[in-house]
């Protein structure tokens, strides 16, 4: 949405909209709801259509500075001042701040407009205090123009890079044919160790040597292509485990779903091969059942992701290469060190 505009308008306005003073809550809302004039639309209404040149805003009592002394403490106000803000004005405010061109609604093009307001009454008495012609809000408006013209730049970049032509990605998906390989694994589980608590040391003993045995004889069969589900249910029995195997059958997988080690050896296989893996846990017996690369249509958006996330870091990259940056360390002190990256648990 237009947060970026809401919390220019909004935290503005609140902050100068504090009251001073212990005033009871309930106090602050009758005042409020009795300087609200009723509105005759139902909740639920659909507004009528304004014309571009039609009035909006309509702010009667609020006199630019300029009209009073250079000086003063307050505001000159009176009933003969009036100032008007058009549709085509407000739309074009609200466009300015609102780049992606997300929906506003009228609730929250009222709250922008009451924002608006709060500023333009402020920001009359701070020409009428002097403030404008100070310092520091020339160095901040300098500050502030540098930035908006920044963001205004990124926001260009994220336009132009956000969809990217049909062709680019088809070529995109075929340069990248393994990223986008979709692989069937089927899987017998044994556990490295006696899940029996009352098992002696003998018994703990007995059980790894035969686990270690029942390995190798469900790798030899799985290669020959029996089932590995009748394999799995087996390999319990022979261990004497009375609880439900686990599931042998496995969604397909992809390029990084695996930690590192085990997902370069499913994608170092091909399909009706077996090998084995120790997880930690556990010893395990994969059989690929089949490779085939994923549809387009399925990928296209996480290829529209990669392009731009691409296109942006190249630009950036292009940006910020040339610019060599010295700051003294006997003002700004030493470099902060880079934050490590967080483990995985």
């Amino acid at each position: 949405m237009t947060r970026r505009l809401i919390t220019c308008f909004l935290l503005a306005g609140a902050a100068m909209a504090q009251s001073p003073g212990n005033v009871p809550k309930n106090t602050v809302e009758m005042v409020a709801a009795q300087s609200k004039p009723p509105s005759l639309q139902k909740p639920d209404e659909k507004p009528a259509e304004v014309a571009p040149d039609q009035p909006v805003i309509s702010i009667r009592g609020l006199c630019p500075a300029e009209t009073g002394p250079a000086i003063q403490s307050a505001v000159p106000s009176t009933k003969q001042c009036t100032m008007t803000v058009t549709k085509e004005q407000f739309d074009n405010l609200v466009k300015a701040f609102n780049s992606n061109n997300q929906p506003v609604p009228p609730s929250s093009r009222r709250k922008l407009a009451e924002g608006y307001v709060d500023i333009l009454i402020f920001a009359e008495a701070a020409k009428a205090a002097g403030l404008e012609n100070t310092p520091s809000f020339a160095e901040v408006m300098r500050v502030l123009r540098l930035r908006t013209l920044a963001e205004s730049y990124r926001n260009q970049m994220t336009e132009q890079y956000r969809n990217p032509p049909q062709q680019e990605i088809e070529a995109y998906y075929q340069a990248n044919g393994s990223k986008y390989e979709g692989v069937k694994l089927s899987r017998i589980f044994l556990p490295k160790n006696n899940p029996d608590p009352q098992a002696t040391a003998e018994k703990k003993l007995e059980f790894q040597k035969k686990v270690q045995q029942l390995l190798d004889e469900m790798q030899a069969r799985a290669s020959k292509g029996e089932a590995i589900d009748k394999l799995q249910k087996e390999a319990f029995v022979t261990l004497g485990i009375s609880t439900t195997p686990p599931s042998t059958d496995m969604n397909a997988v992809r390029h990084g779903m695996f930690p590192p080690k085990l997902d370069q050896e499913v994608f170092s296989h091909k399909a009706g091969e077996v090998f084995r893996f120790d997880d930690g846990n556990g010893l395990l017996v994969y059989r690929v059942e089949g490779r085939a690369p994923l549809p387009l249509d399925t990928v296209r958006e996480e290829i529209t992701r990669e392009i731009f996330v691409q296109k942006m870091t190249e630009r950036t990259n292009e940006l910020k290469s040339p610019v060599q940056t010295t700051f003294d360390e006997r003002y700004f002190g030493p470099p902060v060190p880079a934050a490590a990256p967080s483990q995985a648990r």
